[in-house]
């Protein structure tokens, strides 16, 4: 095959497995797997890398030929070897290079003579196996493969930055492989998801473009106009219904996350050293030492702040969800405060000082000595 046809098959290639293992294609790894795929024709004279390196072309056409030594797993063996180098810098630029290696001999099969790939060994390896639908180099039929691989590889270029699943998911507007995708890349991304929706409870439609805050009961937790609410299928567990979900991805997302032993303290101690121009989030299990009053059976399936007997649980809860819990001192229990940062947002950092020696026991908690 011509250098063009190698190319464009690496390529195709390349923004395939992008595609179907959903990793970030660059210029880098695309460049590799290109390079490698045009190195087994090193063993001709008049090639690209042939041409360069004629002292080592022409010693390998004189000793082994075309389409031997060089088109072999054992060939492909040693070029891993040279290139596991890369492995530690990043694991694709490494499989580009194996990769794109590989793809030279696997279009190379198609070629009429086909390629030695258990070389020593004189076994040829060719696919198909009928000559008849083999590939002459140069030839009209390996310019339509050519130009079929181009084509492909400019259908792939898009998919290949989201993944098959990502971009079917787009495509269908399907709510879970939208969880699932948050899912795999929860604390790396701002999500948005593009919702329409019904309401469980009034009915009502729902539209919005709302920012993803986390997952609960196998939905997700988003923030509709000024509330948290959870979106998913299940009516006993959900506040809205997803009819249409597209989760698109954002910048960069940086989460810092303290943990807070709560015992003694209030939670007006804790929102007293947050940063509240900062987006944070809080969750966790406190036990309370005073009571409320019964509430009103709540008929929100999704709350951030839930208070049952003297516990009071959080899930992604804001400053302003906490308000009636302000000034209840915690007999026990952790919170963990998560501060979600873009990438030009200035680091932060949540000082906690030590409680030291307490001389005198709060009231509310002298029941649980």
């Amino acid at each position: 095959m011509i250098a063009g046809t190698h190319v464009a098959f690496a390529t195709t290639l390349y923004l395939g497995g992008a595609a179907l293992f959903e990793y970030e294609p660059g210029l880098i790894g695309w460049a590799l797997a290109a390079g490698a795929s045009l190195l087994p024709d090193i063993d001709l004279p008049t090639s690209r890398f042939g041409r360069v390196f004629f002292f080592v072309s022409t010693k390998l056409e004189r000793n082994f030929g075309h389409r031997t030594i060089t088109h072999s797993f054992l060939a492909m063996g040693m070029v891993a070897i040279l290139a596991s180098f890369l492995y530690p810098i990043a694991p694709i630029y490494f499989w580009s290079v194996v990769g794109g290696y590989w793809s030279h001999l696997w279009i190379d099969m198609m070629n009429l003579r086909g390629a030695d790939l258990l070389w020593p060994s004189p076994v040829r390896v060719v696919f198909p196996g009928n000559p008849a639908y083999r590939i002459e180099t140069g030839s009209k039929a390996e310019m339509v493969l050519l130009s079929s691989l181009v084509l492909f590889s400019l259908l792939l270029y898009p998919v290949s930055g989201m993944g098959f699943r990502v971009g079917l998911q787009h495509l269908l507007g399907n709510f879970e492989m939208a969880h699932d995708t948050f899912i795999k890349n929860a604390g790396k991304r701002w999500y948005t998801l593009t919702l329409e929706a019904t309401d469980n409870l009034s009915l009502e439609q729902v539209q919005c473009d709302c920012p993803v805050v986390g997952v609960w009961r196998r939905g997700l937790i988003v923030l509709e106009g000024d509330r948290l609410r959870a979106v998913g299928e299940s009516q006993e567990a959900h506040n809205l219904y997803p009819t249409h979900a597209e989760l698109i991805e954002g910048e960069t997302l940086q989460v810092i996350s303290h943990r807070v032993d709560m015992r003694g303290r209030t939670l007006r101690w804790l929102l007293d050293r947050i940063d509240a121009s900062r987006t944070h989030y809080i969750s966790g299990e406190l036990r309370m030492g005073s009571r409320l009053d019964a509430p009103v059976q709540d008929l929100q399936l999704y709350r951030p702040a839930r208070f049952a007997g003297q516990v009071l649980r959080l899930h992604y809860a804001r400053t302003e969800d906490l308000d009636r819990y302000l000034g209840m001192l915690a007999a026990e229990g952790e919170l963990f405060v998560q501060f979600w940062l873009r990438t030009q947002d200035d680091p932060l950092e949540l000082v906690i000082e030590d409680q030291g020696d307490v001389e005198v026991i709060p009231e509310e908690l002298r029941q649980f000595l």
